[in-house]
């Protein structure tokens, strides 16, 4: 997972880089700062007990482009968890998994004419959002595994403990945002309402016979503050 991490940080760097590059050769003013807030909507559901946190951040480039257009690239981060339990008559297992989900949104943005004196310049933006989630799991449990033959008879339990890596397909999402921008001198803050739909939950999977089901959801509502130095 370590290694993963390291990978996934290293290309939002890279990707930050790029996009910070290219602004400053074309020549176009740019603030960067940083992004977070809270998720507003619901976590993981089903069978499952959710434990996700509810911030996300990270850093955030704005490109000003003319005709009160700019170009916003964010690489957010944010942890998921959830619980799980099974049991039977002749068991019973607990795994907890802990992912950690990298999200790259990029928005085009028009900012309409500004609200003076206050130097408040509400904005609406509209981008794309790839999502990549990895993280492990731990299952502990035990289960009947047998009987002796010879008397006095005797049940065997098998006790286990187990790790393992989680890695998820790739996901997409649309976005939608609304908010405004206001500060002084180089500061910039912007607040922001930030909806996402995904094309797939990153998490589906659900028993042939309905014992179990749990999914991610794909519709998710944020509340944001950038904070960005121009």
């Amino acid at each position: 997972m370590a290694r993963s991490i390291e990978l996934t940080g290293r290309f939002a760097f890279l990707l930050f880089s790029a996009v910070t590059t290219a602004a400053q050769l074309i020549g176009q003013p740019i603030a960067i700062g940083i992004e977070g807030g809270l998720r507003t909507t619901g976590d993981v559901s089903g069978t499952l007990t959710p434990e996700s946190k509810r911030y996300i951040v990270g850093p955030k480039v704005d490109v000003r482009l003319p005709w009160h257009f700019s170009f916003e690239f964010d690489a957010l981060y944010r942890d998921v968890g959830f619980t799980g339990y099974a049991g039977s008559c002749c068991g019973s297992s607990i795994t907890r998994e802990r992912d950690t989900s990298w999200e790259f949104p990029m928005l085009g943005k028009y900012h309409f004419p500004g609200v003076e004196p206050l130097r408040l310049r509400p904005f609406a933006g509209i981008g794309y959002a790839p999502r990549i989630v990895h993280g492990n799991d731990v299952s502990s449990g035990s289960y009947l595994s047998g009987i002796t033959e010879n008397p006095p008879a005797s049940v065997y339990t098998y006790y286990f403990n187990s790790r393992s890596s989680a890695s998820y397909p790739a996901t997409q999402g649309l976005v939608v945002s609304g908010g405004a921008e206001f500060g002084a001198h180089h500061l910039l803050i912007s607040p922001e309402l930030r909806y996402i739909h995904w094309n797939s939950p990153f998490l589906y999977e659900f028993g042939g016979d309905g014992s179990f089901r749990y999914t991610s959801p794909q519709d998710e509502l944020f509340v944001l503050v950038g904070i960005a130095w121009h």
